[in-house]
């Protein structure tokens, strides 16, 4: 009797066990699905807390560090940095070190990408912008090993590389200018993509800067 006793708690907190982790794992989805709707308003600061709140419950969960990527990336403050940041736990978190989905992997790269090249347009006197340039070069090279029909990737690979060419002709005011056009465009382009991709979206779907998850 004493044995079937130690089995029945046994059991008992086995079963608590399960139920914690199915609350816990309902719960990040419903932050995660509060913060897209938040998205979707251009709520973008509103968006990431509800992203904070399912990272909370796991730090992993790959939905809510690609769309808190996004978020920052779309944000007025642009906070590239921390869309960096998020990209790269995304890449390197179970689901995109088993790369299942492929086309998100490669989406992760071309976002990045876009984040980068962000970076390196801000102020192409920095010592640093050439970095930038070529890292977001190889992200859409890697987005494009993945995904080879991505004509954005194509393009963009293309603009870094032939800004990547005229890196060591001397920079004026005018070359300045035409750099931050071009990082407008990109984010006016990305913005209109999202509005188009809206009507295709069901509740599993996450939004994104201008990929589809």
């Amino acid at each position: 009797m004493k044995y079937f006793n130690n089995r029945y708690c046994i059991l008992v907190i086995l079963s608590l066990g399960i139920i914690l982790l199915f609350a816990s794992c309902d719960k990040k989805r419903q932050y995660t699905r509060s913060g897209n709707k938040e998205y979707s308003k251009k709520a973008f600061a509103k968006a990431n807390e509800s992203y904070e709140k399912a990272l909370k419950q796991d730090s992993t969960f790959a939905p809510a560090l690609f769309n808190r990527g996004n978020s920052f990336y779309m944000s007025s403050d642009s906070n590239y940095v921390a869309a960096i940041e998020s990209y790269n736990k995304f890449l390197t978190s179970p689901m995109g070190k088993e790369k299942k989905d492929t086309l998100a992997y490669a989406n992760a790269f071309y976002n990045r990408g876009n984040s980068l090249f962000a970076l390196s347009q801000i102020n192409p006197q920095d010592s640093n912008a050439g970095k930038y340039l070529k890292q977001a070069a190889s992200d859409y090279q890697h987005s494009l090993l993945l995904n080879p029909q991505d004509s954005n990737a194509k393009y963009n690979l293309a603009l870094c590389l032939w800004l990547m060419k005229n890196d060591n002709q001397s920079q004026n005011n005018q070359n300045q200018q035409q750099s931050q056009q071009v990082l407008e465009a990109m984010k006016v382009n990305e913005k209109k993509t999202l509005e188009r991709s809206k009507k295709k979206q069901t509740e599993a779907k996450k939004p994104q800067n201008d990929k589809d998850w």
